[in-house]
């Protein structure tokens, strides 16, 4: 199971949701037992994460979660979160061109190939789950305010729908 201090430090009972001055706030509170936990863990992945920070870390698999493992993945996820934060500005560079062409569906055909990997490898959810247990499977979700991240919800929207209209 998860400690309960570093849930309840990050979702309060008196909010829906989690801004990102808050889960910035809370990256820095706990940087130290993320880093201290890792070598703790008995998941082997965090070990190889953190000595190659290019690897694809998927969801832990291990039959039975500890709770180092468990925090570390929510730091991980949260930190995934915060890196998003200083991409808005890109995003928002990327709709303004999107707007130049809007009506031009070479233009759009044109902006559609030069973002689709952007858009391919831009993972974001509102929600972010961790598994707590796999018999009975409990989780706990975090939902991120619906405020953060417009531009970047923006830009997958308007992506997907300029993509179908125009292979329609």
């Amino acid at each position: 199971m998860l400690d309960k201090k570093y849930y309840k430090d990050l979702v309060s009972s008196d909010c829906t949701s989690v801004s990102i001055h808050h889960i910035n706030w809370w990256l820095m509170k706990y940087e130290s037992d993320f880093y201290d936990a890792i070598p703790e863990s008995e998941c082997g992945k965090w070990s190889k994460w953190v000595r190659d920070n290019s690897i694809n870390v998927f969801p832990c698999v291990c039959p039975k979660r500890e709770q180092d493992c468990i925090f570390i993945e929510l730091y991980f996820e949260i930190l995934r979160v915060s890196e998003l934060e200083e991409k808005e500005v890109y995003f928002e560079k990327i709709l303004e061109e999107y707007q130049k062409a809007e009506y031009n569906e070479y233009a759009i055909a044109i902006w559609l190939k030069k973002y689709q990997t952007i858009y391919e490898n831009s993972r974001f959810d509102e929600v972010i789950r961790i598994k707590l247990t796999t018999e009975p499977y409990t989780k706990i979700e975090i939902l991120l305010s619906h405020e953060e991240f417009k531009c970047l919800r923006a830009f997958k929207k308007m992506y997907s729908t300029s993509y179908y209209s125009i292979k329609e």
